[in-house]
């Protein structure tokens, strides 16, 4: 089981790669997406690959997707405030720093309209909770930390409910604050260093037992991926040979994960590459003193252009916190 799961993060994280860092083939962002399939009950928009459009560019942060979640509508047509609604802000929210946060309530409101199922009592009703949303976001960038994980838990919670009402806060944070709160519980029992160790194991056990299943399970994998992350910084630093590291993984993870890992290597061997090869160029181009600043500029531009728009940043804040390899 927990190869499989482990194997399962791997392919996702895998894909996800793919689609940030590959520069070529510009597709259509939600401002340009056909709309999903419907049903009568559901506007569903699973993640897919959409056409190539011309007036997008390939730095788009969001090439290669479509959005994510999904409008349900009842019998009565009234908007489901569900999860699956949150993901569907979160998705176009995810273009903040790219885009001003007016393009993307626009971007938001043309795809609703393209949703043949939804009228504009309903596309209204689900940009007023987008509003909120954004609302609630900035509140909680304001709040104050108190440096205590209960107490700054507590009064998230509380800002939640005051700003969406119970209901609402329940159906789009509840299960992740309570696995925050069972994240804390643990940690608190670990270093209560007023337990014996039978007593913290007997608590610990018993706060493993509130947990579900499937939350059990997720939690499990999440795990087993970290354990996976770290093998490989281990591996790294001893330069351990890639033979060496696939029969390692092998036995710990089988056969599917240590391929999807050695294909992970070579992902970030190859971004490695590519970093060093823009550090050096970058610190050629600062030590010519025959350009100008505005030329320094345009060459400082153009290296980034391999880039795309996701790794720019990346680019951007490592070289900013003076973290690019020499």
């Amino acid at each position: 089981m927990a190869a499989a799961l482990i194997a399962l993060l791997l392919a996702f994280l895998m894909q996800w790669q793919t689609d940030v860092a590959s520069p070529a083939g510009a597709v259509m962002p939600p401002s340009s997406q056909p709309g999903a399939a419907v049903n009568e009950s559901v506007v569903s928009t699973a993640p897919r690959r959409a056409p190539q459009a011309a007036a997008v560019t390939a730095q788009d942060s969001l090439r290669g997707t479509a959005v994510d979640g999904a409008v349900r509508v009842d019998a009565q047509g009234r908007v489901g405030r569900d999860r699956d609604l949150r993901r569907v802000f979160d998705y176009f929210l995810t273009r903040l720093g790219e885009r001003s946060l007016e393009r993307i309530r626009a971007d938001l409101a043309w795809w609703l309209q393209q949703q043949p199922q939804l009228d504009a009592a309903t596309r209204a009703e689900v940009l007023a909770l987008f509003d909120r949303y954004v609302e609630l976001q900035h509140a909680t960038a304001a709040l104050p930390r108190s440096g205590d994980l209960r107490t700054d838990l507590q009064r998230l919670q509380e800002l939640r409910v005051r700003e969406l009402g119970a209901g609402l806060a329940q159906a789009w944070f509840g299960e992740e604050e309570a696995y925050t709160a069972h994240t804390l519980a643990r940690l608190v029992t670990a270093r209560d260093a007023t337990l014996d160790e039978a007593t913290r194991r007997q608590r610990l056990a018993d706060i493993e037992a509130q947990l579900d299943p499937m939350q059990r399970t997720s939690r499990d994998a999440s795990l087993a991926f970290q354990q996976a992350v770290a093998d490989s910084r281990h591996f790294d630093t001893a330069a351990v040979s890639a033979q060496h590291r696939a029969e390692q993984r092998r036995q710990h993870w089988g056969e599917e994960a240590a391929i999807r890992l050695a294909e992970l290597d070579q992902q970030e061997a190859g971004w490695q590459s590519r970093l060093l090869a823009y550090a050096q160029a970058r610190e050629r181009l600062f030590a010519d003193r025959s350009l100008s600043p505005v030329q320094r500029e345009q060459r400082l531009a153009q290296l980034l252009e391999g880039f795309s728009a996701a790794e720019r940043r990346r680019v951007l804040a490592l070289a900013e916190d003076g973290l690019l390899p020499h």
